[in-house]
C-alpha cells in the first residue's frame, strides 16, 4: 500500500511538473492573444489587466492600414513554393547519399551540414548585391530561391535518415521488376517516405513562413511577406503594441492550424526511425 501511494505521488508530481512546463511555454502565446483584444489603455497599464472588455480596434487597424491580406498571400506563395521545391530537390539528394557508394560521402554530408550553420545575416549584403545584378531584387522569386537554399541542407539531412531506415531489399525488388534508379525512387522510396516528407515539409514551411531577415532586406512594398510587416509598429510616436500583437496572432494562426492538422503524420514521421526492425 505504501509503495502504491508513493507511486501515485510520483505520477502526480510528474503530471504537475509537465503542466507547469506547458504553461510556461504557452503563457507568452496566451498573453499575445489576449493583448490583441485589449484597448490601448489596458495594454499600457503599469499593472497587468486580466479582466477587460474585448475590442477589435487593433484588428481593424492592421487590415485597413497594413494591407495584411496581400502580405499573407505573399507568405503563402513563398512558403508553399519553397516547401515543394525543397522536397523536390531534397529527396533525390537524400536518396543518393543514403543508397549510392559516393566517394567522400561523409565529407559531403558535413559540408551540407555546415551550410546550415551560416547565419542569414552574414549573407545579406552579398545577396543584396547579387540579386540587384541579376534582376531578382524585390521579387517573390528571390525569396523562394533563397529560402530553398537555406532550408535544403536541413531537408537533405532529415530525409536521408528516413531513406536509410527503408530496407535496401525494397530497392533490389524494384530493380528486379525493371526499375532504374529514378524508378526505384519514384515507385518504392517515395511512397514509403511520405511520413518523413510530411514531417520535413511542416518544418520547412514553418521556417520559410517565419523568415524575417532576407525578406526584410531583399523585398519591399506590397511584395513583402507577413513577418517584416511588424516593423510598421515602430513609429516616431512609439511602439503600436496592439497592432503588433494582432499581427503576431495573424502570423501564428496558420502555422498552428497546419501543425495541428498534420500532427498525426508528424508523430509518425518523428518516430519513423526510432525502432529498427
Amino acid at each position: 500500500m505504501a509503495e502504491r501511494r508513493r507511486k501515485g505521488w510520483r505520477e502526480g508530481a510528474h503530471v504537475v511538473a509537465n503542466m507547469m512546463i506547458v504553461a510556461l511555454f504557452l503563457f507568452p502565446l496566451a498573453w499575445m492573444f489576449l493583448g490583441a483584444f485589449k484597448a490601448q489603455g489596458d495594454l499600457l497599464s503599469p499593472t497587468p489587466v486580466w479582466f477587460f472588455t474585448p475590442t477589435l480596434e487593433h484588428w481593424q487597424f492592421i487590415f485597413e492600414n497594413w494591407n495584411v491580406e496581400r502580405h499573407m498571400v505573399n507568405s503563402v506563395i513563398v512558403s508553399v513554393l519553397t516547401t515543394l521545391l525543397t522536397l523536390a530537390l531534397g529527396l533525390p539528394a537524400a536518396y543518393g547519399l543514403a543508397r549510392f557508394p559516393i566517394a567522400g560521402k561523409d565529407a559531403i554530408t558535413f559540408e551540407i551540414l555546415s551550410l546550415k550553420m551560416i547565419p542569414p545575416i552574414a549573407a545579406v549584403v552579398p545577396l543584396f548585391v547579387l540579386t540587384r545584378q541579376v534582376g531578382l531584387y524585390n521579387t517573390l522569386t528571390v525569396l523562394v530561391l533563397l529560402n530553398t537554399a537555406f532550408q535544403l541542407p536541413f531537408a537533405i539531412l532529415v530525409l536521408k535518415s528516413f531513406v536509410e531506415e527503408i530496407p535496401s531489399e525494397i530497392d533490389e525488388a524494384a530493380r528486379v521488376d525493371g526499375c532504374g534508379s529514378f524508378g526505384v525512387l519514384w515507385r518504392a522510396i517515395l511512397p514509403l517516405s511520405v511520413p518523413g516528407l510530411i514531417c520535413c515539409a511542416v518544418f520547412v514551411f514553418i521556417f520559410s513562413w517565419n523568415e524575417f531577415m532576407i525578406a526584410n532586406t531583399l523585398v519591399g512594398g506590397d511584395l513583402r511577406p507577413l513577418p517584416p510587416i511588424v516593423g510598421l509598429a515602430l513609429t516616431h510616436r512609439g511602439i503600436l503594441w496592439g497592432p503588433a500583437l494582432a499581427l503576431g496572432v495573424v502570423v501564428l494562426l496558420p502555422v498552428l492550424a497546419l501543425t495541428f492538422a498534420l500532427s498525426r503524420y508528424m508523430a509518425r514521421g518523428l518516430t519513423f526511425g526510432a525502432v529498427k526492425g
